[in-house]
């Protein structure tokens, strides 16, 4: 439903947005930083059953390339980091013939760790990536 559609909106894509805000005001004080947003592959390759999840990463894709042009020249870099099929709540909930499709598009044939998904994000936050800006790493075993 609409209501459904703006609450995964409100959920996946305000929040991100309202706290980057805050967040880059004070990175703009001190003329560096760096943004990870959180999207998914789902919002580069669309998945069926999935159209306002998809479209409110998409929606997050698109704000994390606008946000680099923008902040950029401030020193502040924004990237975004598109897990795969992570070993989640989320995931457990999902029917075995899904998970077994999924894992027949995955070159390393399993499901993805949190903590795989946390180690890019660091690298992102770090100096170690400090010529990297506007893009969006994709953490899915090779799905893509």
């Amino acid at each position: 439903t609409m209501e459904q559609m703006k609450k995964t909106f409100s959920i996946n894509f305000f929040s991100q947005m309202f706290f980057t805000q805050y967040i880059t005001k004070m990175m703009l004080r001190q003329k560096k930083g760096s943004v990870i947003n959180v999207a998914s592959i789902s919002a580069l390759d669309g998945n069926p059953g999935q159209l306002s999840y998809a479209a409110s990463k998409a929606a997050l894709i698109a704000a994390t390339k606008t946000l680099s042009a923008e902040l950029a020249p401030k020193g502040i870099r924004v990237n975004a980091v598109a897990p795969g099929v992570i070993q989640t709540a989320m995931t457990a909930n999902l029917p075995q013939e899904v998970l077994r499709r999924q894992m027949a598009r995955c070159e390393l044939k399993r499901l993805g760790l949190p903590e795989e998904v946390a180690n890019a994000i660091l690298y992102l936050a770090s100096d170690a990536s400090s010529y990297i800006t506007g893009q969006v790493v994709r953490i899915d075993g090779g799905i893509g």
